[in-house]
């Protein structure tokens, strides 16, 4: 509450004009767990002088008597170092005639006349501190764009809530490309649905077929992958995301937005960095699109491939704000490189061999593959043949060195001195693969150098044993590695065989791959396997085994009492999850490195990988939601008033 001040009757009166201004910012204050919420700044100029009496921030809009207040303690106090002395203002203007009714009464028993005049020699003062503010100009409101009129604004609205409330993501994930042709247009564009991962929804645009190749192949820097004209995304977040001139237009116009994450705002993203709002064309194609791609999922695709569909394609007649349009769909919209995609977008070859980190933050973790130095040196040396013993003794000196760089020429000369050292392979698979292609085929090379140097014999005696012997832990290495790549290439039989292959040879699963083979099976919809596995390691009660057990026991038996007692099951190691199933939360782009058992970190990691898993489910994301109501269902049928 303000501090209560009386009028300064007796302080000498100059004839200087003041104005006084009143706005709400454009700039978000964004508290920890708390709404978004927007300042009001109230501005004192002195206009005969060209100086700044007062400026005073407000939570919310302030009422004229805390505005008399201000301006009571501006004629009281000037701002130091302008040699002014305390004095009141010969007259005050302000910019509506509602304020200047309210500070009449007051003003004027101080002899200070009240006006209303327009007061914009201020606003560049507001839009510099505001910039400031917000680190930057503010983007163009799509207003602002040739040709973009209420009404097209108000229609893409009016299709970004229907695609949002529809959740195509749920079916389709990014890589699985939809060509569209919107008339009167006669050329295809291509369309990716963004959200399956959970953390940016929305819809990826491209002009032709080689910008989305070149989304899928290997490049020296992220920002190559845009197209040479600029990358058009057409994203959902918070209000705080939008334009405040797209904000103040919704407000004015009263377009329709489906939810409190669900601003639509699409842009157009430059090589150099910059963003720019798409043309009245690109609108047009969002709108129709918008509307088609659900329909034509419901409609048109049919299961194929675990995980896909099988080949379709229609014409649909849209309704847009300017009639009926016919819209083209097909699917898939081309065929997408697999063994060329980018393994790591790490430009290593920049980085020359003697170059320090200083900056701790960009070193790479400490790797605990150096560890098993020191237990070689503890115990027998794992390998008999010389040469191949010290190419492994080059790999710990690989695994504790902290440049990139120098890690690949250590890799290298391994292999030099011993072609059967597959961690050197596991290292290049790692670090110098550029696509999945080759990183694939390091892992292969890695996996056929184990087998050799461990002899067949070697894993007949000590199958059930692995992992346990330092010699085995290379080996295993690399075959994960495989797995795991054969898995991002679709070929999911293989990688499930390789998978229980090195549960077969380290059933304690030192590396964790029970977890993998559990997601690979649920994914699979191998539900009868995935149940073999939970079994096989009940004990465990990381969130990855209890949410996966709950989820799996909704699917085998529906919700009831033991799908329930599952999920309480979950919820008592890990709380944190149903925020980020059910959307309450995004998941944030930059996953977690480490994680703790029941923690939020544990919750994000599970709910990036499981997401999909949930949606995909019928009815679980529902049955979820209801039993984390609080309340009883008596209670329910009565609700509050206003909740």
């Amino acid at each position: 509450m303000a501090r209560k001040i009386r009028p300064p009757k007796k302080l000498p009166q100059q004839d200087d004009s003041w104005g006084v201004i009143v706005r709400q910012m454009r700039v978000w204050v964004n508290p920890p767990d708390e709404a978004p919420s927007r300042p009001y700044i109230m501005l004192v100029f002195n206009m005969d002088i060209g100086i700044i009496q007062r400026t005073q921030t407000f939570e919310v809009e302030p009422e004229p008597d805390e505005i008399a207040q201000i301006l009571f303690e501006a004629m009281k106090q000037p701002p130091p170092g302008v040699g002014q002395k305390p004095h009141r203002p010969g007259q005050v203007v302000v910019e509506t005639a509602d304020l200047a009714g309210a500070l009449r009464h007051e003003l004027n028993a101080l002899n200070v006349a009240v006006s209303v005049n327009e007061l914009s020699m201020l606003d560049d003062m507001i839009l510099d501190l505001e910039e400031h503010l917000r680190g930057g100009p503010e983007p163009d409101g799509l207003l602002s764009v040739k040709g973009v009129t209420p009404e097209l604004a108000g229609g893409l609205f009016a299709a970004a809530a229907a695609f949002y409330r529809a959740e195509p993501w749920i079916h389709l994930a990014d890589r699985q490309t939809l060509a569209i042709r919107v008339s009167p247009e006669r050329r295809t564009r291509y369309a990716q649905v963004m959200g399956q991962a959970g953390m940016t929804y929305g819809l990826a645009m491209y002009r032709n077929w080689k910008d989305v190749e070149r989304l899928f192949s290997f490049v020296d820097h992220p920002l190559e992958t845009l197209p040479p004209r600029g990358g058009h995304s057409f994203t959902y977040d918070e209000i705080t995301h939008l334009p405040f001139a797209d904000l103040e237009a919704l407000e004015k116009f009263g377009w329709e937005v489906a939810g409190e994450q669900a601003y639509p705002t699409p842009f157009i993203f430059t090589r150099e960095g910059t963003a720019r709002r798409p043309s009245a064309a690109d609108l047009r194609w969002y709108e129709a699109a918008l509307y088609a791609i659900p329909i034509f999922l419901r409609e048109h695709l049919s299961p194929g491939d675990v995980g896909d569909y099988q080949p379709a394609e229609a014409t649909l007649q849209i309704t847009t704000h300017q009639g009926v349009k016919e819209v083209y769909l097909k699917y898939p919209g081309g065929a997408l490189p697999r063994e060329t995609r980018p393994a790591h977008m790490t430009d290593w070859s920049a980085l020359d061999e003697d170059d320090d980190f200083e900056d701790e933050a960009a070193m790479p973790a400490y790797d605990r593959r150096a560890m098993e130095g020191i237990m070689a040196q503890i115990g027998a040396p794992p390998f008999e043949d010389p040469a191949l013993q010290a190419a492994q003794e080059k790999m710990y000196k690989a695994w504790e060195e902290q440049n990139p760089a120098r890690r690949i020429i250590l890799a290298h000369e391994a292999l030099d001195i011993s072609p059967l050292c597959a961690d050197a392979y596991v290292l290049l698979a790692e670090e110098e693969a550029d696509t999945v292609g080759r990183e694939m085929a390091y892992y292969r090379q890695g996996v056929e150098a184990g087998e050799k140097a461990l002899g067949a014999a070697y894993f007949e005696e000590y199958e059930g044993h692995f992992w346990g012997l330092l010699e085995t832990r290379p080996y295993m290495r690399a075959r994960e590695g495989l797995a795991n790549c054969l898995w991002q290439l679709d070929r999911l039989d293989e990688a499930v065989d390789h998978f229980r292959d090195m549960l077969r040879l380290n059933p304690h699963d030192n590396q964790g791959l029970r977890y993998s083979l559990l997601n690979l099976l649920l994914n699979m919809e191998r539900n009868a396997e995935a149940r073999t596995v939970i079994q096989t390691f009940e004990e465990d009660g990381m969130a990855e085994w209890t949410y996966g057990n709950a989820l799996l026991t909704f699917k085998e038996n529906g919700p009831g009492l033991k799908a329930n007692r599952a999920l309480r099951e979950a919820l008592s190691g890990n709380a944190f999850i149903p925020d980020y199933l059910l959307g309450r939360k995004r998941i944030p782009r930059d996953l977690p490195d480490y994680i703790g058992w029941g923690d939020e970190n544990e919750a994000i990691s599970y709910a990036s990988n499981h997401l999909a898993l949930w949606r995909r489910a019928p009815g679980a994301i529902d049955w979820l939601k209801d039993r984390l109501q609080p309340t009883s269902r008596s209670k329910r049928k009565k609700p509050k008033r206003g909740r």
